[in-house]
């Protein structure tokens, strides 16, 4: 999300540090940054902006003049960080500079962290493997005023030669201080790459834009087996405000890595209205629901209420709750999208073989669902897989995490149409039975 502005260790663009090191650049700078904050935050949100500030489209006040910023660097005993004191002379404080900082401190209110403070901001969790006490040379300054368990340091003993000081956050969700940034500037590209990552993943999107092209590039990324590719091309649809996007990158992540998928659901899809309403309720119930429950019920037994995070419209389908859908048995089981003739069929006779209990029965239907793989497809721009493999109670013991992987990189439909030009589907990347 940096790349956004630039890397800052590009030499065409330069530093961050050099992109805003004068009192215009900020001004210009922050004007934008502002303008988009205002354009995307959701109402609430911006509790303590003003309304002269909303209708000037300037979420700051009046710029530091240089008397008032040498009399701070007096009262500090040291000459303030170049992209810091030109940030100063733009705008005495500035309300949302990130994500999670609500103020940042004004000349008259700037100043060291006392010991109590260093105690506080420095020290790590027990179990961190080195001392970020030992990554800051103090004395520390504290930069900011009010955020959401979030403060923002610069630390005068770490100067570049360029008169720069490093910079960190300091957060209540993570251990000890953040990674280390080359300065004030840095912190603040940094901090906004966030704030559009998280606006966008919300579906209020800073630059949409392309989004679209995004996500059919990323499927057919994916249905030729390329699953890295894949998602991060999802990751920057998600980014672009995409429901679609966003739900990809979740489907696709279970196939790869099963451990955590309840999670990712749970916050990537069924905590985001935009993806459910973009991808529809039909293909959530299906796929997604079943396998938020699935993975929720393994990790935590079925004796808990599920259905409390989820949307009014996810509790009921066809007058039952979802929860009947969690029983371990293959009785109870979630709605299923249409499949393709061939893959149905395949399907089928899998769950007739896994359910038979004969002596190799799980390899036996892995070995008809490899086969055929190749021949899975769908007209939906929504689906890059058959997720039932994951949610039916039948091919629990079939696919193990191996042969998710396979699917997944398996090229599939018309993308192994392409790859086979004689029309005989391929075995698919990796070959063999997992």
């Amino acid at each position: 999300m940096r790349s956004i502005f630039g890397d800052s260790a590009d030499p065409e663009n330069g530093t961050a540090a050099e992109r805003l090191r004068t009192v215009e650049q900020w001004r210009s700078y922050l004007a934008g940054y502002g303008a988009d904050v205002l354009r995307v935050s959701a109402e609430g949100e911006l509790y303590n902006v003003s309304d002269g500030q909303r209708a000037g489209g300037w979420l700051g006040y009046e710029g530091a003049d240089e008397q008032r910023i040498a009399a701070l660097e007096d009262r500090l005993g040291t000459r303030l960080p170049p992209s810091y004191r030109s940030f100063l002379g733009a705008s005495d404080g500035w309300l949302h500079l990130g994500p999670f900082m609500y103020a940042m401190r004004t000349t008259g209110a700037l100043d060291w962290l006392d010991e109590d403070d260093a105690d506080m901001y420095l020290d790590t969790c027990d179990d961190e493997p080195d001392d970020t006490s030992e990554r800051v040379r103090a004395p520390v300054l504290l930069i900011a005023d009010e955020g959401d368990a979030q403060w923002w340091l610069l630390d005068s003993g770490d100067v570049s030669q360029d008169g720069e000081w490093a910079a960190y956050t300091w957060s209540s969700w993570q251990p000890g201080l953040s990674d280390r940034y080359g300065s004030f500037a840095e912190l603040v590209e940094a901090e906004r790459a966030s704030f559009e990552e998280l606006k966008g993943r919300q579906g209020r999107a800073v630059h949409p834009e392309g989004a679209e092209q995004l996500v059919a590039e990323g499927r057919a990324q994916a249905l030729r087996g390329e699953v890295e590719r894949a998602a991060a091309t999802f990751e920057q649809a998600a980014v672009k405000g995409s429901g679609a996007g966003a739900y990809l990158a979740v489907i696709l992540g279970a196939f790869l890595d099963l451990t955590h998928a309840h999670h990712q659901v749970r916050n990537g899809i069924l905590g985001r209205p935009h993806v459910i309403e973009e991808v529809g309720l039909e293909q959530v119930r299906a796929e997604a629901l079943p396998l938020y429950l699935r993975r929720t019920v393994e990790e935590y037994g079925p004796g808990r209420d599920f259905s409390t995070v989820l949307v009014p419209e996810l509790r009921m389908v066809d007058g039952k709750p979802v929860t009947d859908w969690v029983p371990h048995s293959t009785v109870s089981a979630p709605p299923t999208l249409p499949e393709s003739p061939v893959f149905q069929e395949a399907l089928d006779a899998a769950r007739t073989i896994a359910l038979s209990g004969a002596a190799g029965a799980t390899d036996d239907a892995w070995t008809v669902i490899e086969t055929a793989l190749p021949h899975w497809h769908s007209e939906s721009p929504h689906r890059i897989a058959p997720v039932v493999l994951l949610t039916d109670p039948a091919f629990r013991e079939v696919i193990t995490a191996p042969r998710a992987r396979l699917v997944v990189t398996t090229p599939r439909g018309e993308a192994c149409e392409r790859q086979e030009p004689g029309g005989t589907p391929g075995r698919g990347v990796g070959g063999g039975t997992g």
